[in-house]
């Protein structure tokens, strides 16, 4: 029996949403959580996670996760809206890297 995978490609999973909630994990991994609202795109409405085994070119950039933690938070506390990439599955809410933070 041959099994073959389906093929994941990048793209925004989230857009011009608002962040209603930020937890510092999810499900106790290195990873960080969101909760988003109103906006368009799969994970509009939906959990958002940000595993650090994505963050960077070769993954596990701890920098480069800090940032999008920072954004994240900085969005929630002025409000701003946000768009959010997956540069690994666009059909799945739990493999975020790329926030942007806008008016």
């Amino acid at each position: 029996m041959c099994s073959v995978n389906g093929w994941a490609s990048s793209g925004n999973i989230a857009q011009s949403v608002e962040i209603t909630a930020v937890a510092n994990t999810a499900a106790n991994g290195v990873s960080f959580k969101m909760k988003t609202a109103n906006g368009n795109g799969l994970c509009s409405g939906e959990p958002i996670t940000f595993p650090l085994s994505v963050a960077g070119n070769a993954g596990n950039n701890e920098e480069i996760h800090s940032r999008a933690y920072a954004a994240a938070l900085t969005a929630l506390t002025t409000g701003k809206k946000v768009s959010i990439y997956s540069y690994e599955d666009s059909s799945a809410c739990n493999r975020a890297a790329f926030i942007e933070i806008f008016k």
